[in-house]
């Protein structure tokens, strides 16, 4: 009698799988209000008038500063912590929850009282703005999904569902600034307005997280050679051991700046290149409602629709060569934000605002695709670094890149900050009128457009010329799996 098939020990229910993608609600959130929607708080509507600009700017640049200090710490604590009742990583999971809730909500329901105070503004705002950092440098969905199997098919189904939800999250988030619209009828101001979306928004999405929490275990965890507290040398000690994560690091040095400047300046280039009369500087804030919900959605829905594709794509496409699939990524999201900057300098944008959104669209769609490559090279460096050193520092491998990460915000940030800190950007937090130099605008949106589009396609192709360098190849990857497989615990 023939033998029946053994079912695969590392294969992932459906608890796990729902429960992975349901912790990542609060982290989804929490990124709609804090990417460009918070850039837009605080120089829109915070009452915070031109110093709005300023202290934004100022803050990203701090706070980044403050990382290089502290990612470094958190993920050398993360990985001398001692498996428990939860798991190593888990933990800090929750931490992550509680930290992230915490700075979204305060940050948005900044006192009226203290606007016209910039000292006491300031504190408050970096403050709770590192509490949420904090947070956010505990979370890394790719670490959790590795520790729960070493089947790579299963991480990649574990990885889609987070990232497609928070996809649909974006795609309800998209209408925030509507339902800010019509709270603004009800309360008669932005400030309020906000702030009541943000505290409503964040709870739900933290009761749901913590749900989440409760359904995912932690099943692996790498029993090291020789048990080691790791130190800051070790760090030094990772890119000089480490050539995958040298040329990941160098890769993401330039191409995590695409996926940041695609969100940092749109919302400024609709409200006033497409809804304001530049005349008189009054916004037709029902009209941008309307593109700021078409432009969130030429973002979120290639976004999904790419993560979907990505995988087939892979297999079939490029016969699961993740490098080659990355470059081709790149290249396209290139081409988007030519077209970006075609449709301003064309005028093309204004009259005809669909090909300023196809370029977005171009962008969002390959930059969705290359979620399945970018996850699978992020999960080998964190296995390659254990086979390489015998020790498990994967919290460390991926502070490179979430820091990273962090910074090309700040930076697209800043570049957009200092535009409008130039121009003297100036609105009225209750109307949402401009109040600046009109004659400003013009160049203003030459600004953006170029943030939005020359500078990604730039950015991609010296991303393309540097992924030739990349060390893990098929041979090798089986390699290392066998190698980890003999000095694993499975818990």
């Amino acid at each position: 009698m023939a033998k029946l098939k053994s079912a695969n020990p590392e294969k992932m229910g459906i608890k796990e799988k729902l429960g992975i993608t349901m912790y990542s609600t609060n982290s989804g959130i929490a990124s709609i209000f804090m990417s460009s929607m918070f850039m837009t708080f605080m120089t829109d509507y915070a009452g915070l008038g031109t110093w709005g600009a300023t202290l934004a700017t100022t803050l990203l640049l701090v706070a980044r500063i403050v990382d290089a200090i502290d990612d470094p710490i958190q993920s050398m604590i993360m990985d001398g912590a001692k498996p428990g009742k939860y798991g190593k990583y888990k933990p800090f999971f929750m931490l992550s929850i509680i930290l992230t809730a915490i700075g979204v909500i305060a940050l948005y329901a900044l006192p009226a009282g203290i606007a016209d105070k910039p000292i006491i503004v300031s504190i408050w705002v970096i403050f709770f703005y590192l509490v949420y950092d904090i947070g956010t440098s505990f979370y890394n969905i790719n670490l959790l999904a590795r520790t729960m199997t070493n089947d790579v098919g299963e991480r990649a189904k574990l990885i889609i569902g987070p990232r497609v939800w928070v996809m649909l999250l974006s795609m309800i988030g998209s209408a925030f600034t509507a339902i800010a619209v019509t709270l603004y009828g009800i309360f008669g101001s932005y400030n309020i307005a906000f702030m009541i979306l943000a505290t409503v928004a964040t709870v739900i999405a933290s009761v749901i997280a913590v749900i989440g929490w409760f359904m995912v275990k932690e099943r692996h965890i790498v029993v090291e050679e020789e048990q080691q507290k790791v130190s800051p040398r070790d760090f030094i000690a990772l890119l000089k051991e480490n050539d995958a994560i040298l040329v990941d690091v160098c890769k993401n040095l330039f191409s995590g700046f695409i996926w940041t400047m695609l969100f940092a300046a749109p919302i400024y280039y609709i409200k006033w290149g497409m809804c304001a009369d530049l005349t008189t500087g009054e916004v037709n804030m029902n009209l941008f409602a309307k593109y700021s919900l078409i432009v969130s959605m030429m973002m979120i829905l290639p976004l999904l629709l790419g993560t979907i594709v990505g995988n087939p794509v892979l297999n079939h496409a490029f016969k699961d060569d993740v490098i080659k699939m990355q470059k081709f990524d790149y290249l396209m999201q290139g081409f988007g934000g030519l077209v970006i900057f075609i449709s301003h300098i064309t005028g093309m944008a204004r009259s005809m605002p669909a090909t300023f959104f196809a370029g977005m669209f171009i962008m969002a769609f390959f930059i969705g695709i290359d979620f399945i490559p970018g996850s699978a090279i992020s999960m080998d460096i964190m296995d390659y670094t254990v086979y390489k050193t015998g020790k498990d520092k994967s919290a460390m491998t991926s502070v490179f890149v979430n820091l990273l990460n962090k910074v090309q915000n700040a930076v697209s940030a800043t570049l957009v900050g200092g535009i409008l800190i130039l121009i003297g950007y100036n609105v009225d937090s209750v109307t949402g009128n401009y109040l600046g130099k009109l004659s400003s605008i013009p160049s203003m949106l030459t600004g953006m457009a170029v943030v939005t589009g020359i500078v990604p396609a730039i950015l991609a192709l010296i991303s393309v010329l540097i992924l030739n360098k990349f060390p893990i190849t098929k041979a090798v990857r089986a390699e290392m799996r066998k190698a980890l497989a003999e000095r694993e615990k499975t818990l």
